[in-house]
């Protein structure tokens, strides 16, 4: 009898943070291949050469440069199959509806994140609908 390896969803999760980064591979990181990006040029890097096995991006709001919006609207545009979730630790609430009208985001979470929050969220985003650009 052979046993069926599941394949494991990628996820890139992009955060100017450091410590942010390590917390979001730590929780998930047992349950998704994780790729790490430090902002939104370097997740767009990760796109080019990853992006038809991510199912998942997962990134911080407000980052030096391009804010996490901007890479949301961008993602939706060139990878459609790809589920976006963002992350803020402010509630800007003109700025949050902005991303979510034009990067349609599946959901949205408030940091500090939590390991039950992010295995939820996640598990929920790979059986969710995909999105697609208007």
């Amino acid at each position: 009898m052979r046993e069926i390896q599941q394949v494991r969803q990628t996820v890139v999760y992009v955060d100017d943070e450091e410590l942010a980064r390590k917390y979001f591979a730590r929780a998930a990181g047992s349950d998704y291949e994780v790729l790490l990006a430090g902002g939104a040029d370097e997740a767009l890097s990760i796109l080019r050469s990853e992006g038809a096995r991510v199912a998942i991006l997962v990134t911080d709001f407000r980052m030096p440069g391009r804010h996490g919006d901007d890479l949301l609207q961008q993602v939706s545009e060139e990878y459609p199959h790809i589920v976006r979730i963002l992350v803020t630790a402010y509630a800007d609430n003109n700025a949050l509806l902005g991303a979510v009208n034009s990067g349609e985001v599946f959901r949205i979470l408030e940091k500090p994140l939590g390991v039950g929050t992010v295995r939820e969220v996640l598990a929920s985003a790979t059986t969710a609908p995909l999105l697609r650009p208007r």
